[in-house]
């Protein structure tokens, strides 16, 4: 199992992407060149590594994630994150999102229709 493990900023400036600058990261990137944010242009561009290394959107986990702690969302919608990631306790007393790849994949399938999905439950 593939695990990514993000930091709360992390987390927040994906979500960020997702909510204000509609999950684009060369909108975003130029916003923090704009401000002259480097270091935060710098955690975009690596957050933009991964997602392409891993093959996943993390603007929409790390968005929905944070959606569903502070806003009332379905249930299922609840659910779902709760199986993608999970806040880990640090000695610091601070929190790392620990985001399942493959479960990400898994449900990113499931969204799309992907037929192989609904069979391979068996029968």
């Amino acid at each position: 199992m593939q695990l990514i493990v993000l930091t709360r900023e992390q987390v927040e400036t994906a979500a960020h992407r997702f909510e204000s600058h509609g999950n684009s990261a060369l909108r975003i990137a130029r916003h923090f060149r704009r401000v002259d944010d480097e270091r935060k242009l710098g955690m975009c561009r690596a957050l933009r590594r991964i997602e392409r290394q891993f093959a996943i959107n993390l603007g929409t986990v790390c968005y929905k994630f944070l959606e569903k702690e502070t806003r009332p969302t379905p249930a299922v919608q609840q659910r779902v994150m709760d199986y993608v990631a999970c806040w880990r306790e640090m000695e610091d007393g601070s929190q790392d999102l620990v985001v399942s790849v493959d479960r990400v994949r898994e449900i990113d399938r499931l969204a799309e229709g992907d037929p192989a999905w609904a069979s391979s439950g068996g029968s």
